[in-house]
């Protein structure tokens, strides 16, 4: 098992790279289907927010199936709630993890273009 720092970086290369692939989808999305990229971002910046939501539920619903008595927001430690003890024990299967980690990266993907936009002379 990778350590924590060796995680963190294969997790940031994973999201540096749902990023690229998905800059590529909205690039050939708007050429394909002639849409503007307002239309395109706000498609990316909803699916976004879905998958986040639906990344946080999962995970809400996992703990509270497998360890329903860390299913609450309690603190276990001064500053630490309950579910926070169950990072790293395997109790949320990987793909919801990655589904929040898409969702990430297709709000970046959605919103990166009008910053670079508004700050370009």
């Amino acid at each position: 098992m990778p350590s924590r720092p060796t995680r963190r970086r294969l997790n940031m290369t994973l999201l540096l790279i749902e990023i690229f692939v998905l800059s590529v989808a909205a690039m050939r999305l708007s050429r394909l289907l002639g849409l503007q990229r307002l239309t395109i971002s706000a498609v990316f910046l909803a699916a976004g927010v879905v998958l986040y939501v639906l990344n946080n539920l999962l995970i809400r619903h996992y703990i509270a199936q497998r360890i329903p008595d860390f299913a609450s927001t309690q603190e276990a430690a001064p500053g630490v709630q309950k579910w926070e003890l169950t990072a790293g024990l395997g109790v949320v299967p990987r793909w919801v993890s990655h589904l929040g980690t898409l969702g990430i990266a297709a709000i970046i993907t959605a919103v990166v273009p009008w910053v670079i936009a508004f700050f370009r002379p």
